[in-house]
């Protein structure tokens, strides 16, 4: 053990939809532990503020700004993983409010190039704060996953997959219509965050498309829905973040659209694709499943990203970096 202990912390309405959060507070959790470090998520099992060396807090939301105070009034260490993606300029007051922010912060932690270019060409951080650590994706995609347990919440076989929740920025809709050209069945995995849009996907949804809500990260059943499926698609507006990582580690064929993120991630090994366009989708996924470069593509996609992103990697990086700065 480290000796060291840390608890990590979010804005208060995080949780009211699930989605690719807790995952990331999930696997960061476990890999610190793996690491040596003890780690808490911040709620009714976890200690006073005064136990622990620092604090990893995720997101630069209004809602999280109380906690960060109270963590710097205590002299605490606080390492701020901003997770934000911007797809247009940023406020102006909400660039003076994310700077105070970033005054009362440690380090900031990005997981990629390109999410630090995103951040810092509206916000402005010393350089002396700035560390990227590549995300770390657990060992348990590693695991042979269990195929027979997706069949007690779903029958599809042949089937495209699409994690996240269901909203306009994950492009759903669009994939819903390449997928109904295709005739192809699809698995839509993790709830929604709106409800009207929910509401058209699944008016357009030919009979083979399916819905299931949030899947517990990391868990024996996310797994195996993972393991069954022909194709991963997320041609999403923003990148596509962890999900298509563990889907590169399950070894599974990935589509999604184009853009820095996903090229300093993937460089050539997925199928991309536009993503206003219907035919664009369909003709990609087509690509991505019968593809007679497939099978070596999914290879070289596999070993970029375990060399990158596998929890044996990163725990250690993570861990080094908490252990130099608290001292």
């Amino acid at each position: 053990m480290t000796g060291l202990k840390f608890i990590l912390t979010t804005y208060s309405t995080a949780f009211t939809v699930s989605g690719g959060g807790e995952s990331e507070l999930v696997q960061v959790a476990e890999i610190l532990k793996a690491s040596g470090v003890h780690t808490d998520i911040y709620g009714i099992g976890s200690r006073p503020l005064s136990f622990y060396d620092g604090v990893i807090h995720f997101s630069v939301h209004a809602d999280g700004h109380a906690i960060l105070r109270e963590a710097a009034s205590r002299n605490k260490r606080i390492f701020l993983w901003p997770n934000v993606w911007w797809l247009e300029p940023v406020p102006a007051s909400e660039v003076e409010r994310i700077q105070h922010i970033i005054g009362l912060a440690h380090k900031l932690l990005f997981k990629s190039q390109a999410e630090l270019d995103n951040f810092t060409q509206y916000i402005q951080v010393p350089a002396e704060k700035i560390e990227v650590l590549p995300t770390c994706v657990s060992n348990r995609f590693l695991a042979p996953a269990d195929k027979d347990l997706m069949s007690t919440v779903s029958n599809s076989t042949d089937f495209a997959l699409c994690l996240g929740l269901v909203e306009p920025i994950k492009n759903q809709l669009q994939t819903i219509r390449a997928l109904n050209e295709l005739k192809l069945d699809g698995l839509f995995v993790g709830g929604t965050r709106d409800d009207e849009y929910y509401r058209q996907c699944m008016a357009e949804a030919h009979p083979g498309i399916s819905f299931l809500p949030f899947i517990q990260p990391c868990s024996a059943m996310l797994r195996s829905i993972i393991a069954n499926c022909s194709v991963m698609v997320e041609p999403s507006i923003d990148p596509p973040g962890r999900s298509s990582l563990e889907g590169a580690i399950m070894q599974k064929p990935l589509v999604m659209s184009d853009g820095p993120w996903q090229r300093e991630h993937f460089d050539d090994g997925v199928w991309y694709t536009a993503t206003d366009s219907v035919s664009a989708i369909a003709s990609a996924i087509a690509s991505a499943i019968n593809d007679p470069d497939r099978d070596a593509r999914i290879a070289t996609t596999y070993e970029r990203v375990i060399a990158r992103h596998s929890a044996s990697t990163i725990g250690p990086q993570i861990a080094a970096l908490l252990a130099r700065e608290s001292i």
